[in-house]
C-alpha cells in the first residue's frame, strides 16, 4: 500500500491511498468469496462458482460490497502506517476500483496533540466554604409545605400535624429530615463548584485547536439531546423552531468546552500513565480532585 500525506492546514489532512498487487487481490478474493455464498449464478450451487464468472453475474454488486470492506479497512491501516490519529470520519473521494487496483483520497482532520505541565493540573487551588444549614432554612421549607397543603386541603396544618402528613412520628423527626435533606443538597451543589473550578483552571491552562467536524457533530448532539428535552416538558414543535437559532447559540460554547475538557483531560492520562479505560475521563478527573488545594 501506497500512502502519500498532504498538509492542508494545522489539523486538516489528505491521503492519497493506493492499493495494488496480491494486498489487494487478496482482499477482493475473500470479499468475493464471502459473497458467493448467497448469491445465485446459473449451473452453479451457492458458493462453488468461479470468481470471474461470479462477477460477471454480479458486477455491480460485488463492486459495492468490496468498496465497503476495503475501504475502511485501507483506510485505517493508511492512518496507522503513518502514524496520524483522526477526529471523527473521512471524507472519501476519488475512488478508482479497476480489476488489479484501488486508489482514493481520505480527507480528515487530526486530533490535535495536546502538551500540558504538571502544574496546570496539579495543586489547582479550590475556594471552598463549610456547609451548613441554617435553622431558618428548614423553617422556609416547612412553611412551603404548608402552604402547598392548604392549596389542596383548604386547611392549616400545625407542626405536629404536618409531620404526621408526610409519614414522620413528630416535628423533631421530620425537622432532622428537612436539615439531611437540604444538607445532601448543599453536598451537591458543593461537588458542582469545586468540578467547575476545576474545568475552569484546566480549560485556562492549555491553549491548542479542536477539530471542526467533531465540534459541528457534538454541537449538534448537545442539541438535539435538549430538543428531546425540551419536547418532552411539552414545549411544542412550533415554539421550538422560534428559539433554535437562539439554543443552539447558547450550546456551542458548551460543546467547544467539553470537546476541550476531553482532550486536556486525555493528556493527563497519557502523562500520569494511567490505563485507558471506559471511565478514564472520570478516573483521570478524580486523579485531579485529589492533587487539589483547598482555600
Amino acid at each position: 500500500m501506497k500512502v502519500e500525506v498532504k498538509k492542508i492546514d494545522k489539523l486538516k489532512r489528505k491521503l492519497k491511498i493506493q492499493v495494488n498487487g496480491e494486498e489487494f487481490l487478496q482482499e477482493k478474493k475473500e470479499t468475493y468469496q464471502a459473497c458467493s455464498k448467497s448469491l445465485k449464478v446459473p449451473g452453479f450451487r451457492p458458493g462453488t462458482a468461479p470468481l470471474d464468472i461470479l462477477e460477471k453475474h454480479h458486477q455491480a454488486f460485488l463492486k459495492e460490497e468490496l468498496l465497503k470492506q476495503i475501504l475502511p479497512k485501507f483506510y485505517r491501516q493508511a492512518l496507522e502506517q503513518e502514524k496520524l490519529s483522526a477526529a471523527g470520519y473521512p471524507e472519501i473521494s476519488e475512488v478508482e476500483l479497476t480489476e488489479q487496483s484501488l486508489s482514493f483520497l481520505a480527507s480528515f482532520e487530526s486530533r490535535p496533540e495536546v502538551e500540558i505541565k504538571e502544574t496546570a493540573y496539579k495543586g489547582i487551588k479550590i475556594k471552598d466554604k463549610k456547609i451548613q444549614v441554617k435553622p431558618e432554612e428548614v423553617e422556609k421549607v416547612i412553611t412551603n409545605l404548608k402552604d402547598g397543603v392548604k392549596k389542596v386541603t383548604e386547611q392549616d396544618l400545625d407542626d405536629q400535624q404536618l409531620s404526621r402528613w408526610a409519614s414522620y412520628p413528630d416535628a423533631a423527626a421530620f425537622r432532622e429530615a428537612i436539615n439531611n435533606q437540604l444538607f445532601v443538597e448543599k453536598l451537591r451543589e458543593r461537588k458542582q463548584k469545586i468540578e467547575q473550578q476545576i474545568r475552569s483552571q484546566l480549560l485556562k491552562s492549555v491553549n491548542f485547536e479542536i477539530p471542526k467536524s467533531e465540534l459541528e457533530h457534538y454541537h449538534q448532539h448537545l442539541l438535539e439531546r435538549e430538543t428531546y428535552n425540551l419536547r418532552t416538558q411539552g414545549i411544542s414543535d412550533e415554539d421550538l423552531d422560534k428559539y433554535k437559532q437562539d439554543l443552539s447559540q447558547k450550546l456551542m460554547p458548551l460543546a467547544e468546552s467539553e470537546i476541550k475538557l476531553s482532550y486536556v483531560l486525555e493528556a493527563v492520562r497519557c502523562k500520569e500513565g494511567i490505563k485507558q479505560q471506559d471511565n478514564s475521563a472520570e478516573v483521570v478527573f478524580g486523579f485531579i480532585l485529589s492533587q487539589a488545594q483547598y482555600e
